[in-house]
């Protein structure tokens, strides 16, 4: 396969997947972005990498670059991906894929009219306990699955500002525009979609450093196509510790993570004829990393299998494992679910096979 050249642009989160894509044997990290100077300058010192830019646009305009990696803001992703798409460049894109509707629809386009690869870095399909999950279900262990529930609980006060006492994209984002590692490992591992979604929103009454502005805790009810009920919970500003759980219960059997930060591990589940009845637990492991993988931090598993996902559809002209349709399937019902809350009443999600 001839080495892709790559551009990573978003330096913080990026940082991880500079790494990765640095000593990848199948690409050439060949440029830097950021509008942080300090940021771009530590990448420089960490990657060897010396071509770099402030924006997006010399990158864009930059005719060597073949895919680019975004680990930007996520307001900016629908837009961000739309133009790499619309420049002739594969891209692969932090988490959500969009904030609106309108942004998930453009990436959709833009991918069908470019022939560009397009490609969510969602890496909960790639979590140990959730590759378990998906074995199981596989193996027709759970049967048909008809409710799932999962809680996302992020405290990212710490982030709401920058040193100047500025605002970050994180101050108020609502929690349930942030839906993608909740519902995407059921939505990865099914085909299943979404097709209606109920939510409402709760704050406490003194959250701590909350904005009042937004709400401190959302929960959603969604009803996919094949008829399941998903309950999913977000927050970002809680007392309650941090941490993610995700279980699914099906006719035949049930599973569920560990809750906290024994959900990427820790799997339990039952199945029908298993004896006693009661939930058999199992810890999981990351596969081993590759040799050339070096500093990627607490992502670097579910990371490397998410870069050799993304240049082996290149490589190949396949779909991506998580590309335009699913990446809208994980991220719209979180759009609508926040219309919802505003509303007051149950909103229909699209279908982005329509657009």
């Amino acid at each position: 396969m001839n080495q892709l050249n790559v551009a990573v642009v978003g330096l913080r989160f990026g940082r991880t997947w500079m790494n990765g894509f640095r000593n990848h044997p199948d690409c050439r990290l060949v440029h830097l972005c950021d509008i942080d100077a300090a940021a771009l300058e530590r990448g420089v010192l960490e990657s060897g990498v010396t071509a770099t830019s402030s924006h997006l646009d010399e990158v864009l305009a930059d005719s060597d670059i073949d895919a680019v990696a975004l680990f930007t803001p996520a307001p900016l992703h629908g837009e961000q991906s739309t133009a790499v798409l619309r420049a002739g460049k594969h891209v692969l894109s932090a988490v959500p894929a969009a904030t609106t509707e309108a942004g998930c629809r453009d990436i959709v386009v833009a991918a069908r009219e470019s022939g560009c690869t397009y490609m969510m870095a969602e890496n909960w399909p790639y979590e140990p306990s959730i590759l378990k999950a998906q074995a199981i279900y596989a193996e027709g262990k759970l049967g048909t699955l008809f409710y799932a529930e999962a809680e996302y609980l992020h405290h990212t006060e710490s982030l709401w500002y920058k040193p100047d006492g500025t605002s970050t994209w994180r101050h108020t984002l609502a929690p349930l525009l942030y839906p993608t590692h909740g519902i995407g490992p059921y939505l990865h591992m099914t085909g299943d979609r979404f097709v209606e979604v109920t939510s409402h929103a709760v704050s406490g009454r003194t959250p701590p450093g909350s904005d009042p502005g937004r709400s401190w805790l959302e929960v959603a009810i969604m009803r996919s196509e094949a008829g399941l009920l998903f309950k999913l919970l977000n927050t970002f500003c809680n007392a309650h510790p941090g941490g993610h759980y995700l279980s699914f219960y099906g006719d035949k059997g049930s599973f569920e993570t560990g809750r906290g930060n024994k959900a990427r591990s820790l799997a339990t589940y039952w199945t029908t004829g298993d004896t006693p009845r009661e939930m058999a637990e199992e810890t999981c492991e990351y596969p081993p990393l590759p040799t050339y993988v070096q500093d990627m931090g607490s992502h670097a598993g579910p990371a490397v299998s998410i870069i050799d996902d993304f240049l082996k559809s290149i490589a190949n002209n396949t779909p991506s494992p998580i590309g335009p349709i699913l990446s809208s399937h994980m991220t719209l019902p979180g759009v609508c679910a926040v219309e919802s809350i505003r509303a007051g009443r149950t909103i229909e999600i699209p279908n982005p096979i329509e657009w």
